[in-house]
């Protein structure tokens, strides 16, 4: 009897984490915002972001642009995560720009929906819940 509730048990979480779309309220999602914030175009900011199942592609954003792309995180075995890969002139750095753990600094909204933002200086990588309330996560390399 336990051994037959215990492979249900893992059956049920392998269900519900390949259909979590299916099962979690449509309207919650997260959205991540990489802004790039550099002085200028002069030199011109390029990055390239994926998880292990989405290719996001190659960005060349101009100063002031806003990229972004929304999900439904995972809530079972494996949480999500995306990572990114800048490169500015002769600077570059790689890291993740979203997991569970970094979803602290992100905001909620009463969906409850996430609003993470990313924003790209000169000087690093800030993290926050809003443009204006970032903090520095990373350096250039």
């Amino acid at each position: 009897m336990t051994k037959s509730f215990f492979i249900l048990l893992i059956i049920f979480f392998y269900i519900t984490n390949a259909y979590q779309g299916a099962l979690v309220k449509t309207e919650y999602y997260t959205e991540v915002h990489i802004v790039d914030a550099l002085p200028n175009n002069d030199i011109p900011l390029t990055f390239h972001c994926a998880s292990k199942d989405d290719d996001l592609g190659y960005h060349h954003p101009k100063v002031g642009d806003d990229f972004h792309f929304e999900f439904i995180p995972r809530i079972w075995f494996g949480h999500t995560l995306f990572f990114c890969h800048f490169w500015w002139g002769n600077k570059q750095a790689m890291f993740d720009v979203y997991t569970y753990e970094l979803s602290v600094n992100c905001s909620k909204d009463e969906n409850p929906n996430d609003y993470c933002y990313w924003k790209i200086q000169e000087d690093g990588f800030y993290m926050g819940p809003s443009l204006d309330q970032v903090r520095k996560l990373h350096d250039w390399n």
